[in-house]
């Protein structure tokens, strides 16, 4: 049972569940008339569904809480359309929320979803020797959230506005990796989350990187790009890159992992400063989120 009672009545599971909560919030990562209420329904959903991707786990449904100063049924549909289509398009339902009235719009989603016994990709699975991978291109989120800002014309379905939670390569990952996270507040700062994590340190080769023609701040510490760092044994590594090949999913060797802590960047075989990504209790919302 979905909507339209005081709780969502869902089967119990056999999998694993994997849930998550994430909030998108006015003025703090996104700003109208910039977002449609279109895009704000799809980014709220979309970075939740980015966070079970990451654990190689397959959406089942999600409950959305939708706080507004005002919000007439006309906008509703709105965002629910943003929502829809990305749901439709990744199996899961709407099963449940609420609306209240804030000062400023916010959507909070929680999504859950599934994997088999033991099989989820968690972030402290990654050991010395295994090969760092990540998907599809950094600092594209980076460089929509510049132009956005200063009033140039962006393309409808960027990167900022259309993030695109890589759950089929989540699926497709879990049966070779070891560990797994999605970038959300940028490549080194959230690898070095992996690493922690993992007792681990990683040396990266910057001039892999699918994305430095971005600049190599936004590639590095841009953010909000939803892409995919993938720990990989090396003997699963050729296995699962003609996997990815046939699915038509990108991903790129751009490091490994070493005993030690910490993230070694190096470019030209030349250390680099370490990057810091974004901290939502530290930067302005106008420096990205």
């Amino acid at each position: 049972m979905g909507p339209g009672d005081d709780c969502a009545v869902l089967p119990p599971c056999r999998e694993e569940l994997c849930v998550t909560t994430d909030a998108v919030v006015e003025g703090v990562h996104f700003s109208r008339p910039a977002f449609s209420l279109e895009d704000v329904g799809h980014k709220a959903l979309a970075v939740n569904l980015s966070d079970l991707a990451a654990m190689g786990a397959r959406p089942l449904w999600f409950t959305c809480a939708v706080a507004a100063p005002a919000l007439a049924v006309s906008e509703a549909r709105a965002l629910a359309r943003g929502m829809g289509r990305l749901a439709r398009a990744n199996g899961c339902a709407l099963v449940g929320g609420n609306f209240t009235r804030a000062q400023v719009l916010s959507v909070c989603i929680t999504a859950a979803g599934v994997a088999p016994r033991g099989a989820a990709l968690l972030r402290s699975g990654a050991r010395p020797g295994d090969l760092l991978f990540v998907s599809g291109v950094l600092g594209e989120a980076r460089r929509s959230l510049d132009e956005l800002a200063a009033g140039r014309e962006v393309p409808k379905g960027d990167r900022q506005r259309r993030p695109v939670p890589r759950v089929e390569l989540g699926l497709l990952a879990r049966r070779f990796a070891r560990a797994g996270m999605d970038v959300s507040d940028g490549f080194a700062q959230d690898l070095g989350h992996l690493c922690r994590a993992s007792g681990v340190a990683a040396e990266v080769d910057v001039d892999t990187l699918p994305g430095k023609g971005h600049g190599l701040a936004a590639a590095l510490a841009g953010g909000e790009d939803y892409e995919l760092l993938l720990a990989v044994p090396p003997a699963r590594a050729a296995a699962f890159e003609r996997a990815c090949r046939r699915a038509g999913e990108r991903v790129s060797w751009v490091g490994r992992f070493t005993a030690g802590r910490g993230v070694k960047l190096r470019q030209h075989g030349r250390l680099l400063r370490a990057q810091r990504g974004h901290d939502h209790f530290v930067d302005h919302p106008a420096d990205g989120a």
